[in-house]
């Protein structure tokens, strides 16, 4: 059973410390996040192309877990239509959003963010949740119950933000795929290692959408996203140009990713760090949108199919260096901290987290 930090538990965060990886080696504090390219990885290339690819990918997910993504596939133009078509959505009327209301965890859709239980502080934000759409035959992809579809808004509320998702997401699986395949290679495992364990991902998309907060009345531990490490094997987020997010490097300072035009931020997650036992470190981030406008994202997080058991890879493992983490199935423990998430309006984190990133916790 995966054990979860209450929010209460949490609030503040200065315990938390990326620092090290055991005896192996210091993880160097960056300021700046590299550009991966992906290249190599989706369209035909040569060994040397994709070792120096995954190289860099290495360096990046030892030290903070976080990078840039190009060669992607996507142009800037067309990212820059899913912010302006996803902000679009979100400044529609509230009674049109509420027509697509989430039900529960099944049914993706529009989430009003309300926190639960009295006296809680939740993140000041809206989403949009979307699951892709299986093909013909294939069973539901993601963690959601069998079936699952998303709850799209009608056409004349909002004219083409249903197609338009749909194939991002589309397109977005197939990048993934590839991703999986430099993230092998990266580890020295053959390309195709982890590839059955995203033949059927489970993924989701999130808009999430943040209105512009005043720093000087916003609550102490109030954030538009509360800091945090995301929960499946990795995420591929969409910024728009307005700017927020940080990451705790390994100095514990808190570092500005700004947007990059054309390209994806991604982070390793706390399955995939407990796959590599923390060689790739999942990173505490958080965002804060106190810009003159609004800000929106699109996080689409990836992870293994729900049944699988991650392990501790053998070649992350060794005299000196045991498996810290016993076995998990991958959607039970993303389900346990997705379902707190929404009752209490803020990111949860997994207990293991907690201690992993606590200073002085053995390491």
């Amino acid at each position: 059973m995966v054990q979860v930090v209450q929010d209460k538990e949490v609030n503040k965060y200065e315990e938390f410390d990326n620092r090290t990886i055991g005896s192996r080696r210091e993880r160097v504090a960056v300021t700046n996040l590299p550009l991966i390219d992906l290249d190599p990885f989706l369209n035909k290339s040569t060994l040397e192309e994709r070792k120096r690819s995954a190289n860099a990918l290495h360096e990046a997910c030892v030290n903070t877990g976080f990078f840039y993504l190009g060669g992607h596939g996507f142009t800037a133009a067309e990212l820059d239509n899913v912010v302006s078509e996803s902000k679009r959505f979100f400044t529609l009327p509230l009674a049109d959003k509420m027509t697509v209301e989430m039900q529960g965890l099944e049914r993706p859709g529009f989430v009003q963010n309300r926190a639960s239980e009295a006296g809680q502080t939740a993140d000041i934000k809206e989403r949009f949740l979307s699951v892709p759409e299986p093909g013909p035959g294939e069973p539901a992809i993601g963690h959601f119950k069998e079936g699952t579809r998303t709850l799209w808004p009608a056409p004349e509320i909002a004219p083409g933000f249903e197609i338009m998702l749909k194939e991002y997401l589309r397109r977005l699986v197939g990048v993934s795929r590839a991703l999986v395949r430099a993230f092998a290679f990266s580890l020295h495992l053959p390309e195709d290692y982890f590839d059955a364990y995203v033949e059927d991902p489970s993924c989701w998309l999130a808009l999430n959408y943040y209105p512009s907060v005043d720093p000087a009345v916003v609550k102490p531990t109030q954030w538009s996203f509360s800091p945090h490490t995301d929960y499946g094997m990795f995420t591929i987020l969409l910024q728009d140009n307005v700017g927020g997010l940080q990451v705790r490097n390994a100095s514990e300072e808190w570092i500005d990713v700004p947007p990059r035009p054309g390209t994806f931020v991604v982070n390793v997650a706390d399955l995939f760090a407990r796959w590599t036992n923390d060689l790739y470190v999942s990173t505490l981030h958080r965002g804060l949108n106190i810009n003159s406008a609004n800000r929106l994202s699109a996080a689409f997080f990836v992870s293994p199919h729900g049944d699988t058991i991650v392990r501790c890879l053998e070649t992350c493992q060794g005299p000196g260096n045991p498996a810290r983490y016993e076995p998990v199935e991958a959607g039970g423990y993303y389900q346990v901290l997705l379902e707190q998430a929404q009752r209490q309006g803020r990111a949860s984190v997994a207990a293991e987290t907690a201690q992993r990133l606590k200073v002085n916790n053995g390491t």
